[in-house]
């Protein structure tokens, strides 16, 4: 039975499609007609979500490092489309490129949607194009959440963690001792240390509460996953059981109870951390280049698992470069070599320089002294060691938002049971799932 979720995108795409008109592709649209140039080189359109900057900028100079490293034999084109806030821009160009025939051989994905676009045979497989040695050297969780129905689809050239970060300050006053990055608090741990630095103006910890959007599912899911359990079942489709499980269960109530005891704000106030008004903050990789802005002495532990019998999970995963249906078979294998450039050990490299973001090979964190020492060797540790991608699923979008909504309706009363029980009963609703 096909899914109202699936219904409901491919009614998006048909409107993007009617929106872009009958008259043609877009002028600046790199068509996939022509395999080959007058220098008899094999012509790739790539699509990318970044445009001005450091990182839109990055994907110019490599795609020029590309042309120039295969003249004669590849030449890429390079489009670079503006995310609109949240990614709309981009979205609704490549829903309509869907629609119409017109997307190009190469575009960006953002790693929550691969199953998505898999499902919809939107992207074709990578597997074949790279060996085994290539593929080991990528992070674990980047094959991970690259891959549906046993499948690679996609693989990136940078990647994500989230951890705990700390006020040494307050920690030494306190006589706290940091985890450390092969040894992570249990949140039984986590909870005291919170309790012992708690005072009149200052919260123990702050962890977004008030996000109401994908922060949520990736800030929390690792707590989830250390229990060995997840939000949907290894079938990507039933939630029954597991959104609404006692792994979901156990991690919703913790965040219930750091509230309500005053540990934890619900509406945290911005910036709260760095101005010295929480003692610790979960947050992601892309914290450390805000941290610069402020005089505070921070630390950085890893992600805390549920407690001692749990396994160590962590947050990772981002956007991803695809190969899409569009792209004729006589191009398969240059776009496959345009997507191997862009996420071969050097342009990971490059990538940290220009968005602060981890990269998806091990082998280019070796490039990298910022992740060889304190704090952000905890990064490397926990994405070649702990870290679990979110669910590749059609469905994962209405899962995530429905996890996030449950999270809200506890901060605001709901029984943490109730609550994620109505999640289960919307996400069932909305994907026409039993």
């Amino acid at each position: 039975m096909k899914k109202k979720v699936i219904s409901a995108l491919m009614a998006t795409v048909m409107a993007a499609g009617l929106l872009v008109g009958c008259g043609g592709k877009d002028s600046n649209d790199a068509s996939s007609e022509t395999a080959k140039n007058a220098d008899g080189s094999t012509e790739i359109s790539i699509w990318v979500h970044e445009t001005d900057s450091p990182e839109g900028q990055l994907y110019k100079k490599l795609i020029d490092d590309f042309n120039k490293e295969n003249e004669g034999k590849y030449h890429a084109t390079l489009t670079q489309i503006a995310r609109s806030g949240d990614a709309g821009g981009y979205d609704d160009k490549i829903n309509a490129a869907i629609s119409n025939g017109g997307l190009p051989d190469v575009f960006t994905i953002d790693g929550v949607r691969v199953g998505e676009f898999a499902d919809a045979g939107a992207i074709v497989p990578l597997g074949e194009y790279y060996t085994e040695d290539d593929l080991a050297d990528f992070n674990p969780s980047i094959i991970q959440q690259g891959t549906y129905k046993d499948e690679l689809y996609t693989v990136g050239c940078f990647d994500s963690s989230v951890g705990i970060f700390y006020n040494k300050d307050m920690f030494e006053k306190a006589g706290i001792t940091p985890a450390t990055k092969e040894d992570p608090w249990t949140l039984e741990e986590l909870t005291d240390a919170a309790k012992k630095l708690t005072t009149d103006d200052c919260y123990g910890i702050t962890m977004s509460l008030d996000a109401t959007d994908e922060t949520v599912i990736y800030f929390f899911l690792p707590l989830i996953q250390s229990q060995g359990s997840n939000v949907i079942a290894d079938d990507g489709v039933t939630a029954k059981g597991y959104l609404n499980g006692d792994a979901a269960l156990n991690t919703v109530s913790w965040i219930k109870d750091m509230v309500d005891n005053g540990y934890a704000s619900a509406t945290p106030e911005e910036n709260s951390f760095e101005l010295g008004k929480a003692a610790m903050a979960i947050n992601g990789s892309w914290a450390p280049a805000g941290l610069a802005d402020y005089d505070i002495n921070w630390g950085l532990m890893p992600m805390a698992k549920y407690d001692e019998e749990s396994e160590a999970a962590s947050a990772c995963g981002s956007w991803t470069f695809g190969m899409s249906k569009d792209c004729p078979d006589e191009k398969k294998e240059a776009a496959a070599e345009l997507i191997k450039f862009m996420t071969s050990t050097d342009a990971d490299a490059q990538m940290y320089g220009a968005n602060s973001m981890p990269p998806a090979r091990q082998s280019a964190f070796d490039q990298i002294d910022a992740f060889k020492e304190a704090p952000l060797d905890v990064f490397q540790y926990q994405l070649a060691n702990t870290a679990q991608a979110r669910p590749v699923s059609v469905n994962y979008a209405v899962l995530s938002n429905q996890f996030a909504t449950a999270v809200q309706n506890v901060l605001t009363g709901m029984d943490p049971k109730e609550a994620l029980d109505e999640a289960v009963t919307q996400y069932n609703f909305q994907t026409d799932t039993e």
